[in-house]
């Protein structure tokens, strides 16, 4: 079956748009996850995810998060020691209060991926499910990228 090249641009465009719109970002319950990115990383080493958080809703938690890429996946803050040394502190969970935006970024908050099952190279993407207490699980491609 052959369809006029108006109807084939019309589903291209339309799909395009679709695509542009929630490029970077991916939404529940008034939590937009902004931006994410992991660092590249070698198969059995460890890397790390950023992004932001926008809370437009009530306040909530972040409970915890999942990848099929690493053997483990938790939450995580780097932070500085008196004596000058970085140094990072498991987080058990993260609150996004209302009205704010939590950034996860490097020399801060973080998703740290361990034990990478075949190493993540620059220009892949996969999937990260981040789960929240009352917004309940939502799932993001992330891209991996230098920093």
């Amino acid at each position: 079956m052959k369809f006029p090249v108006w109807i084939i641009s019309f589903f291209a465009v339309t799909i395009l748009l679709a695509a542009c719109s929630t490029a970077g970002a991916e939404s529940a319950e008034g939590l937009s996850i902004r931006d994410p990115w992991a660092r590249p990383g070698p198969a059995g080493g460890t890397s790390a995810i950023y992004f932001s958080i926008e809370n437009d809703s009530e306040a909530d938690t972040l409970l915890g998060a999942s990848a099929s890429v690493a053997g483990a996946v938790e939450l995580h803050r780097s932070m500085m020691s008196d004596d000058g040394t970085m140094s990072m502190e498991h987080q058990h969970s993260i609150s996004i209060p209302q009205g704010e935006t939590v950034n996860f970024e490097p020399g801060g908050l973080h998703v740290m991926l361990i034990d990478l099952t075949d190493g993540l190279d620059v220009g892949e993407s996969f999937p990260l499910t981040l789960t929240f207490e009352k917004a309940g699980d939502v799932t993001v491609m992330v891209p991996v990228r230098e920093p």
